[in-house]
């Protein structure tokens, strides 16, 4: 079936942020990871409030810090979505960084995504992303601008990863017209390491585009046995550069399973500064592979961050 995929933060529109009580500085330790970027990335690890991260107005849910096995230091934020809630990413329950003006460097969480186990079919989405509120049309394609690099997983399929690079995304067609897009998508079953999408679309929905070269790439990935993301930690990290995005997890030990080595037309990669954004939201318009799954929670779901990794 064709895929869709989650609708552009645009539609949402700028959102203010409700800060966040005082923060504690010692919460934070810096991270060094192998990259390019100039600077050393630093991690939030979530022990108490933030100095990089707010909650944004997004208002179906709760944020908090709480106590739960799993992590190492036995904290973690919930990201709680209430029952119920509208459709879209902006009646979701979601945190944004401080900052909007990240661009190039090593991004990354480690997160339990969604678990919708008990409620049948829900369409509810995990997102950790980047995204730029500057939509005017830098590349001269004539399309607004929608610079973001997505990492998602539904709670209906949640073996299964969304990795998403868009550039552009015109919301001001008339209802039931084509929704002109710049984008590119890959999902991978990690239990199997099979790539079953990887697709570049001009229509939001439509047909995917010839891939060039540098665009699928692995051909597939290390098999992960047993892997459920709503069950289980796992780490996800992207290295966005001008001319590539590189997505990887690793496990526990280390080891790392490189997801996407993007390295195709710079002009399909965003160049905009960005904030670093975590949501969980229900989506009535996006099913997983296996078949539809747009139903409304019917109670609370929650997902679970240990970790959260900016550029600097």
């Amino acid at each position: 079936m064709p895929h869709t995929s989650s609708p552009p933060r645009i539609r949402r529109g700028a959102r203010r942020l409700r800060w966040l009580t005082a923060a504690a500085a010692t919460a934070i330790s810096g991270v060094l990871f192998a990259n390019s970027a100039a600077a050393a990335p630093v991690t939030e690890h979530w022990t108490g409030d933030s100095p990089y991260f707010s909650r944004t107005s997004a208002p179906g849910g709760t944020v908090g810090v709480v106590s739960m096995n799993g992590p190492d230091d036995g904290r973690a934020l919930r990201l709680r979505l209430g029952a119920r809630p509208g459709a879209g990413p902006g009646n979701g329950v979601e945190i944004s960084s401080n900052e909007a003006t990240y661009r190039y460097g090593t991004y990354g969480t480690r997160i339990r995504t969604a678990d919708c186990t008990g409620q049948g079919r829900l369409g509810v989405v995990t997102g950790t992303f980047t995204y730029s509120t500057d939509h005017s049309d830098g590349n001269g394609n004539g399309l607004p601008d929608n610079d973001e690099i997505d990492i998602e997983v539904l709670c209906a399929q949640p073996h299964v990863v969304w990795l998403t690079i868009w550039t552009d995304y015109d919301g001001s067609v008339a209802p039931g017209q084509p929704v002109p897009v710049r984008k590119i998508s890959r999902a991978i079953d990690m239990r199997t390491g099979k790539v079953v999408h990887n697709c570049y679309m001009v229509r939001l929905g439509g047909d995917c585009q010839p891939e060039l070269p540098g665009e699928n790439s692995p051909a597939s990935v290390t098999p992960v046995p047993g892997f459920d993301s709503s069950t289980q930690f796992h780490t996800f990290m992207f290295d966005w550069q001008p001319d590539s995005v590189t997505f990887w997890s690793h496990d526990d030990s280390g080891r790392r399973n490189v997801l996407w080595d993007y390295r195709g037309p710079a002009s399909r990669i965003p160049d905009k500064p960005s904030a670093f954004m975590q949501n969980v939201w229900h989506t009535d318009q996006w099913d997983p592979l296996d078949g539809p799954a747009r139903e409304q929670p019917r109670a609370a779901v929650s997902a679970y961050v240990d970790s959260t990794t900016l550029p600097r």
